[in-house]
């Protein structure tokens, strides 16, 4: 078949995103490859040299009632070749608009016309040559703010990931057009019309176009696992023994369903959900996986023998044979699904301060799932809260090795029992309260501080603890309610900018020699070295400073850091009302933030504590080092 160029593919033809399609995906990389490949097409004696792009496959449909004015023009659903058609609507638009009096001694308003859309006699109906379908919620957006149609209104609430890829492209090109002269730009246009080639295809009439779509792939990206499942789904529809209606509802049903999903998985732009995690979440609460969780490639597995034409060739869970493909069962799926997505949207941005402390401690995908089905039942925000704390202690609780309470994947089970009201709300809770007044073997937490001092290579003590920095923000609060204060000097949503800085240097100079020696001198010569990585890493030298503020004072004098720490955090605040910073400020900031600690730990035992052990060093060396790092004989843990 002979490849035609953008005039004849346009000519007498309107082209149409089906409803079985993804949105727009293209990128920053698959249109700068384009551009440059059109920018690189050469002159050829009398014509610019013809530039495959792609094999462009249809399927023939009918227009809508309201398109049927239209005469002599032959409509197509797009099958595969979407991302091509719409990077190169969008650019012939930008540069349309840029035309003047036009291109190729041809008006603009005529290009228009043979490039972007059919009006009608009075020129308030338009038919564009390609756009998506009239329900899909890209649509509005691509006319709208895309084709700059105002006659089209956009509802902003439909904003999404494929909303936000038509905005790059478009600025995209807007600004490459936007850097060269008209002679260029019509040499440009020239090159679109006229030298890009595509293989058309029309699918014919006895294929079936779900099975055709289902083997290709748009170029630049393949096809999500929620895509592909999509058009299995609406094939098997075609293929149940229901009545021609019910055919039609239930693709129709699959169609919304598949807008509800995509429309929150992309709701917010700036974090976007990975489909193919979020249908192997919702299918590790519907099946029972060999592991937690399923992973995104055993998911894809177990959902197309569901979902294939002899499902029943396959054991489920239990060792039963799977359920042949229904009515009833493609329903209940697509219900199921699409009732998940927002919860899983609320999840992932939640505005609940304690579910997002819990998924700083822990985002492995069985608490995100497990958190789902917490949110998805009628709780009051107090009942809520509650739980969301027993589960904060719990998640604290075993981040200190040696007193964990529980295998964190556990909590998968506990979901998909949830989710089949295995399991109430309230013996949820019972197991949670059952978990914290579990004893703690102090020894162990001990134990589980001193060894963090005992590491030969790299930073040493608390610096160690994976878990500091939340503990810090933890000791933000608190700090907080003990200063009075009810204004937030550092949020969560600081949290990645913040970083774990030494009030002494690690690297210290002249500034604090003093204050170090006042440990070393007191210290046998062999200790001197590790007495000091002691004191530099211990919990009282440490704090949380935000924006990189540690690197602007560096060895600067306690003076200037003391300063410049009266304006920051409840953290930093706390440190500037010592006079001076040495041992002892160290000691005394050292136990009452240990003290803060032990009251995280419910289920903490009673008893006489050596806290030199935990907060400074090893039995072998603490003889040597309490000389120097005086804090105190016993304190209760309590």
């Amino acid at each position: 078949m002979k490849a035609i160029n953008l005039s004849e593919l346009f000519g007498q033809k309107i082209f149409r995103i089906p409803d079985y399609q993804r949105g727009y995906s293209w990128e920053h990389k698959q249109l700068s490859e384009l551009w440059d490949d059109i920018q690189e097409i050469p002159f050829k004696e009398t014509e610019f040299r013809p530039h495959y792009t792609g094999t462009i496959y249809v399927e023939a449909s009918e227009p809508l009632d309201s398109e049927k004015w239209l005469s002599g023009t032959t409509f197509f659903s797009v099958v595969d070749g979407q991302q091509r058609l719409t990077t190169i609507s969008i650019l012939l638009y930008e540069l349309l608009k840029r035309s003047g009096a036009g291109y190729c001694n041809e008006e603009s308003t005529d290009l228009k016309k043979a490039y972007l859309y059919k009006p009608n006699l009075t020129g308030e109906s338009k038919i564009y040559r390609f756009s998506y379908s009239p329900s899909d919620r890209n649509q509005s957006y691509l006319l709208n703010k895309i084709f700059e149609d105002d006659n089209v209104i956009f509802d902003q609430s439909h904003y999404n990931l494929y909303s936000k890829n038509l905005a790059y492209a478009k600025n995209f090109f807007a600004e490459k057009i936007g850097q060269i002269e008209h002679s260029e730009r019509e040499i440009l246009f020239r090159k679109i019309t006229t030298a890009l080639r595509f293989d058309f295809r029309e699918i014919e009439k006895d294929l079936d176009v779900q099975a055709v779509f289902e083997t290709m792939n748009n170029r630049g990206k393949s096809l999500s696992t929620l895509e592909k499942l999509k058009n299995r789904l609406m094939h098997l529809c075609e293929k149940l023994p229901s009545p021609t209606e019910d055919r039609k509802n239930l693709r129709e049903r699959i169609n919304q369903s598949w807008g509800v999903m995509y429309g929150w998985l992309a709701r917010n732009p700036e974090n976007i959900l990975d489909e193919d995690e979020f249908l192997s979440a919702h299918l590790s609460l519907l099946r029972t996986p060999k592991e937690a969780v399923f992973s995104e490639k055993l998911a894809e597995e177990k959902l197309f023998e569901m979902f294939c034409n002899r499902p029943e060739q396959y054991e489920n869970e239990i060792g039963s044979k799977e359920e042949k493909v229904t009515f009833e069962k493609i329903q209940s799926y697509i219900q199921s699904l699409s009732s998940f997505a927002p919860k899983w949207y609320d999840v992932h941005n939640s505005k609940i301060k304690q579910l997002n402390k819990i998924l700083l401690l822990n985002r492995g995908k069985e608490i995100r799932i497990f958190l789902t089905q917490l949110m998805s039942h009628s709780l009051t925000v107090s009942q809520l809260i509650e739980l969301l704390n027993k589960l904060e202690a719990i998640f604290f609780r075993n981040r200190i090795q040696g007193i964990g309470v529980i295998d964190e994947r556990t909590f998968a089970s506990w979901a998909r029992e949830l989710f089949r009201a295995e399991y109430t709300i309230s013996e949820i809770l019972e197991r949670m309260d059952n978990l914290l007044a579990i004893p703690v073997p102090t020894a162990n937490m001990v134990q589980f501080f001193n060894g963090l001092y005992n590491y030969e290579r790299g930073t040493k003590g608390f610096h160690r603890w994976g878990n500091l920095k939340y503990f810090l923000f933890e000791y933000e609060d608190y700090l907080k309610k003990i200063f009075a204060e009810t204004n937030d000097k550092v949020t969560l949503e600081d949290f990645e900018s913040t970083t774990i800085e030494h009030i002494i240097p690690q690297h210290f100079i002249e500034n604090w020699h003093e204050k170090v020696n006042e440990v070393s001198i007191s210290l046998k010569t062999e200790h001197i070295h590790h007495g000091v990585k002691v004191m530099l890493n211990t919990l009282g030298n440490l704090t949380i400073l935000k924006n990189g503020k540690n690197s602007s004072l560096g060895n600067r004098s306690w003076e200037q850091k003391r300063h410049r720490f009266q304006t920051g955090s409840y953290n930093e605040i706390q440190i500037a009302r010592y006079e001076v910073w040495n041992r002892n400020s160290i000691c005394n900031r050292g136990e009452e933030m240990l003290r803060f600690l032990v009251s995280k730990i419910p289920g903490l035992a009673l008893q006489s504590v050596d806290i030199d052990t935990i907060l400074y060093s090893d039995q072998k060396t603490k003889a040597a080092i309490k000389d120097g790092l005086k804090l105190v004989e016993e304190v209760i843990l309590e």
